[in-house]
Parts: structure tokens; sequence; C-alpha cells
């Protein structure tokens, strides 16, 4: 049967109106991505830098430059990026960039040779190396169970320092940590610009440029697992709650936001009246210790005031309502950049998932109890702070967090460009 020339043409037609249409959809979606290129120099003598490290920091985004120094990203997600440039015996160099859908940037990256520095002499291998290395891991990788599946391949590049006027313990690694994820199936390239852990405050602060690597599973069976444990590392996550809060659909996601005030503790005595009758105490106790059944006045034992010391100095205030969008973020008109800005804590719970067993009993002499939704305080230390639509907060600087998110430390991160497959 032959059809009609009329109606081939129709055909043809729809053909090309379907193939037009397809080609549209990708030019759509590709607008909504960019490139980088460049070229990686010697800054003294302007020769080009083969085999540099490029990569997008805390993405799977990387690359190594040419021979001749030159290099290109491509299919980068538009918005804020921090590109990082590192090659060995050179200062590590990166760049905070705002790239728009579609654009195309280039740059030169002119890397400082390194200062050369007298080698200390080692007397003996550091007797302490393997006890503060445990305290890098537990406060670095983190104790959970994803953390147990967690390795650093080369330990040795660290180094590590305890100031005891300060109370604060350092970490230093003279190359990049390589960091092998098992659990969620990621080899971590981590150029380790700063690791403080703070015995006063029980703060731990760390920074530095992640690359994310996505290894290889040995069969489907793995690969199923790791985006399962993938997805769970993400749910509730700081990345998780940053985009929902972006996209203002926190409760849709499972997160409950209200503003949490802390003050003074009225019950507690001010401190100097504290340790004054501290001393006052003590110092009866080297004469004769009176005890009687009817004292009189004011009770001034030592163990009265020792209670009085362990009463916490601060209470917290929960607020009954949850926080309104427009008291967490807006739209800068100048930018177009969202801004996270907001006063005292933000006590957010992750209604969806319970809390590990392993946050639970962190304290060995608190009271037993199952695990509950997981919570966690956020707080600014600055008046404002940019939020990028992947969820991350860009200054690692402006915040300060408390509770589930500080127990999920880097065996539980994810790269920026993580995307949880659609339930």
């Amino acid at each position: 049967m032959h059809l009609p020339f009329s109606h081939l043409l129709r055909q043809q037609r729809w053909f090309f109106l379907l193939v037009a249409l397809g080609l549209s959809l990708q030019v759509a979606s590709a607008q909504n991505y960019g490139s980088v290129s460049g070229t990686i120099l010697d800054g003294q003598t302007k020769q080009p830098l083969g085999f540099a490290t490029i990569f997008i920091a805390q993405t799977t985004y990387g690359t190594t430059a040419a021979e001749n120094g030159t290099f290109t990203l491509t299919a980068i997600p538009a918005g804020t990026h921090e590109l990082v440039v590192s090659f060995l015996g050179y200062e590590t160099l990166s760049h905070s960039f705002v790239l728009q859908p579609g654009q195309q940037q280039q740059f030169r990256f002119e890397l400082a040779p390194k200062a050369n520095q007298l080698q200390e002499v080692v007397v003996g291998p550091d007797p302490h190396w393997k006890s503060n290395f445990a305290t890098f891991v537990q406060n670095f990788i983190g104790k959970t169970a994803n953390a147990a599946q967690t390795e650093v391949v080369n330990a040795d590049v660290l180094h590590f320092t305890f100031d005891p006027d300060t109370r604060v313990f350092t970490a230093e690694a003279s190359a990049p940590l390589v960091i092998e994820n098992k659990a969620l199936g990621y080899r971590v390239h981590f150029l380790l610009e700063v690791f403080e852990l703070d015995y006063r405050t029980s703060r731990v602060f760390h920074a530095g440029f992640p690359r994310f690597e996505a290894m290889k599973p040995k069969n489907k069976g793995q690969q199923a697992r790791w985006e399962k444990a993938r997805l769970k590392a993400y749910q509730g996550s700081m990345m998780h709650f940053g985009r929902a809060l972006y996209n203002k659909n926190l409760e849709a996601e499972g997160f409950q936001v209200r503003k949490l005030k802390r003050v003074p503790n009225p019950s507690r005595p001010p401190e100097e009246e504290i340790q004054a009758g501290l001393r006052r105490a003590r110092a009866r106790l080297k004469g004769t210790v009176v005890i009687s059944a009817n004292p009189q006045g004011a009770e001034d034992s030592l163990s009265y005031w020792a209670r009085m010391n362990r009463l916490d100095k601060q209470v917290a205030y929960l607020y009954k309502d949850p926080v309104p969008y427009d008291q967490l973020v807006r739209l800068e008109a100048a930018s177009g950049q969202t801004v996270l800005q907001f006063t005292d804590f933000l006590n957010v719970v992750y209604a969806k998932e319970k809390e590990e067993l392993g946050y639970v009993n962190q304290n060995l002499f608190g009271k037993k109890r199952a695990p509950g939704p997981q919570t966690s305080l956020i707080t600014l230390t600055e008046p404002s702070t940019f939020l990028e639509p992947n969820g991350m907060i860009i200054n690692p600087y402006s915040h300060v967090v408390e509770g589930y998110w500080a127990y999920e430390k880097l065996a539980e991160m994810l790269p920026l460009d993580y995307q949880p497959a659609v339930q």
C-alpha cells in the first residue's frame, strides 16, 4: 500500500516537530549549566603547571590540567562555587565565583611556590600520635555507623599539637587527606585548612576543600546499598534543611523550626558569689567541721556551693509557634541571592527519622532514653549570610551548629551536586 505524498509530508512534519521539541528541551536544560576553563601557571616563572588538580569544592566536579596547564570543566550548575587549584609544592589557591546559566567563565591561576621550611629534627616517634589520631577521627570523621566504615588512607600526613594554656588541640596535614567512605561509596580528597578542638568550650571547627570521587561498586547490589545509605545521610541533614528552607517547603520535607532563646539561669548565683562561697567553704574544712541538726542562716557548705556551681549557666526557652519564612530568609534585590538572617537560635527537628543509638548513648552517666526525632540547633555568628539553592551556607564561619548536626560529621557528608532519587 502506498501512502499519498501529502500524508508522508505530514508525517515528516510531525517528526520534525518532535525532534525540534526534543532539541528545545535539551537547550532549556543546558541553560541551567555553565562551564569554566583556564590555565594554571607558576606565579614566578609563568610556566604552565601541567597535571595540576582543579575542582569545585564539595562536589564531584573536578579534572586534571593538561600538560600545557589548560583545563575545562563543563556542565557546572549555575550558582555560587568555590574553584580550588592545587599542585604539589605550591600553595593551594581558591576562588569564589558566581556562574550564570549558560555562562562560560575563564580564569588564569598563578600559584605561589611554598616557602622553603627547615625540617624539624625528629628524635623519635611521637608517643601520643595514636591517641591524638583517635581524637581527630572522632571529631572529624565522626562516631556514627557510617564513620565505622570510613578510613583515612594516608593518616601519616597528619600532625597534631596541643596547647595546654589555651587547651586547644589542632591538626595539620602535609598533603591532601584521602578518605574512603565505604558506607556511602565516596573517596574524598580533603585539603585541610583548619582543624581545632577547643576543650574549654567543647567546640570543634574545621575548614577545607573536599573533592568527592564516586567509588566503583563491585556489583549492582553494592550500588543499591550505597544509594540507600546516601539517601539516609541526606534526609534531615543540613544540606536537606538548607534546600527545604531555600524552597520554603520545610514542613513538607519533615522539618519543624522554632525559635529558641537562651538567658542566664535565674536559679544560679553570680559566678563571683559561687567562687567566693567555694573558697569560704574550703577554708572552713581546714579547721573543725561543725555539723548541726538545725543550721542557722543560709546554707554555706561546700556541698551547697558545689551544687550551685553545677547548675547550668543558661536556661533555654523554646517558642511554641513555627518561625515564619520572612524571619528566616529574604531576597537581596541587588544580587538576587537568598539571605539567611535570624536572631537567637533555631531549634530544628527532623520528624521523619530517629536519632542513632550512638548519639543517644553518648553520655554514659546520663539518664537512659529511647531515640527521638533528630533535633539540632543553629545560630548565626554574623548578622546574615547567603544561602544557595543546593543547600549550602556560603560562609562556613557564619554559623555554629549543636545537637544532631554537630554529631554528624564528615562520614555523613555528601557532595553538593547530590540529588536524591525521586520516590
